[in-house]
């Protein structure tokens, strides 16, 4: 068995461009449980993965497709190796909690001089 690398996979927008109506069941299904679309002009974002592919694949004729560059955060994550990416993140889900309390003591302070 072998592991799954991370991938920088890129973003895609489809747009709906025609109506569900008069199309078979499971069309209308990929458009609107699968892809979240419902209305013509409806635009989503989606991860451009087989997956997301296949959906397209399956309602080609009724949306457009744009396909968007990868996110800074994610093309560094393909970039380092995987136990790296770990360590990075603990610490900083750790310190950000202590942040943001720090933050909201000032304005319990505030307004407990004002009363």
């Amino acid at each position: 068995m072998t592991t799954r690398r991370k991938q920088a996979h890129g973003m895609v927008r489809i747009t709906q461009i025609r109506s569900r109506i008069g199309n078979q069941q499971r069309v209308v299904r990929v458009l609107t449980d699968g892809l979240g679309l419902g209305r013509i002009g409806a635009s989503v974002e989606l991860p451009d993965n087989p997956y997301t592919r296949g959906m397209i694949a399956k309602v080609r004729h009724m949306v457009r497709v744009e396909e968007l560059a990868a996110p800074a955060a994610a093309r560094k994550a393909a970039e380092e190796p995987a136990s790296q990416a770990d360590q990075a993140a603990a610490p900083a889900a750790d310190d950000q909690p202590a942040a943001k309390r720090q933050r909201r003591a000032p304005a319990r302070d505030a307004a407990a001089s004002e009363e």
